[in-house]
């Protein structure tokens, strides 16, 4: 299967915005919210069911906004699926990590 790296770009920034604005909305007082989302979702999501004390709701968001890109896009379903949202969900972890000012100025 052919990758649309432009657009698999483009949901990455999309699950990051979004992961940025359900964060804002728990009222994390902090100037470095980027960086502390990526810090806490490595190596795995579930650190941010810590961070946001949410219950997973942030976790199942940001995988949610994967999965439907995923199955829209590429029309995958089962394993095959899980496994490119797991790689897509490290790519976009890593994203956010590698450009946090980008996603801090987005919150202001």
């Amino acid at each position: 299967m052919a990758r649309d790296k432009k657009m698999d770009d483009a949901v990455i920034i999309d699950m990051n915005d979004g992961l940025i604005g359900n964060a804002a909305n728990h009222d994390i007082k902090t100037d470095d919210l980027a960086k502390r989302l990526a810090k806490a979702a490595t190596p795995s999501l579930s650190g941010l069911d810590e961070l946001l004390n949410d219950g997973g709701a942030a976790r199942r968001d940001y995988q949610a906004i994967a999965t439907g890109y995923l199955v829209d896009r590429y029309q995958l379903e089962g394993e095959e699926l899980t496994a490119a949202r797991d790689e897509l969900v490290v790519a976009a972890v890593k994203y956010l990590a590698a450009h946090p000012k980008q996603f801090d100025q987005w919150q202001r």
